[in-house]
């Protein structure tokens, strides 16, 4: 029996260590208090600047938006860090992400100042693309590893319709005579995965899928929605963040049972 290497213990080191939210935030712009506002707004205008920061004595001490400008100096509209909307450059690519469910902007703090801003655009970087794509790749590991511990002996085939026994027979029989070293689990699509917990009773229950249609429509907009996506380097629209947030804070969950 192949034995997976990668665990979820793995991804975190990997991910969270390596790719964090600095990977994706962009350098603060910012303005001293008493710099004239008219022409903060002027220049945040014309390079479409939503933000920027307020400098104090050579330190960022707030953040002024381009809407609320008008005149007098530019420390006069200066609003104070929300902490929930200031995170560390060290954090994880997930905490970035919820934070921008709800907010078109996130502060990141280097060396103990918030001097960094991570906005929605930031999240097409190839870092958190990288990201998101390994987090899905690893719960296809982990579900396959989980389907090969419930059915060693290849049971696991019944739950799966005869059109789509056939395609997998088929892609087992191509990686032959290529002579990959794959079993015909591993020809399997995540889909086809998902399928085999969601007909499976003991794996149903150790994932703790209570609503299959649920789980069926989660794991198709997983495989068919963001994986082609990030798989074709497609542009994911600002709207679908919030939703994308959501899926990968249930992936970790699901890698979480899946570890124990």
């Amino acid at each position: 029996m192949k034995q997976l290497k990668s665990s979820f213990k793995d991804l975190h080191r990997i991910f969270r260590q390596s790719i964090t939210a600095r990977e994706i935030a962009e350098h603060l712009v910012s303005f001293e208090a008493d710099h004239p506002a008219p022409r903060v707004k002027a220049f945040m205008e014309a390079r479409g600047f939503d933000v920027v920061g307020v400098r104090e004595e050579g330190f960022i001490t707030g953040y002024v938006e381009v809407a609320n400008l008008g005149l007098g100096t530019v420390g006069a509209y200066k609003k104070s860090f929300n902490l929930s909307k200031v995170l560390n450059e060290s954090d994880p690519m997930l905490e970035a992400l919820e934070a921008l469910k709800d907010s078109r902007w996130v502060f990141i703090k280097f060396l103990g100042n918030p001097s960094g801003i991570i906005t929605r655009g930031d999240l097409q970087k190839a870092p958190m693309r990288m990201w998101l794509f390994g987090l899905i790749t690893l719960l296809e590991m982990q579900m396959t590893r989980k389907i090969r511990e419930q059915y060693p002996n290849g049971e696991w085939i019944i739950y799966l319709s005869p059109g789509r026994q056939q395609k997998a027979q088929q892609t087992y029989k191509d990686k032959q005579i290529k002579n990959e070293n794959l079993d015909i689990l591993e020809c399997l699509y995540l889909t086809d995965k998902a399928t085999i917990f969601k007909k499976s009773q003991p794996l149903g229950n150790f994932l703790n899928i209570i609503n299959k249609n649920e789980w069926e429509t989660f794991m198709g907009s997983l495989t068919n929605e963001l994986r082609n996506n990030l798989a074709h380097a497609s542009e994911i629209k600002s709207t679908d963040w919030p939703d994308i947030a959501l899926k990968a804070k249930k992936v970790e969950e699901y890698l979480e049972i899946l570890e124990k």
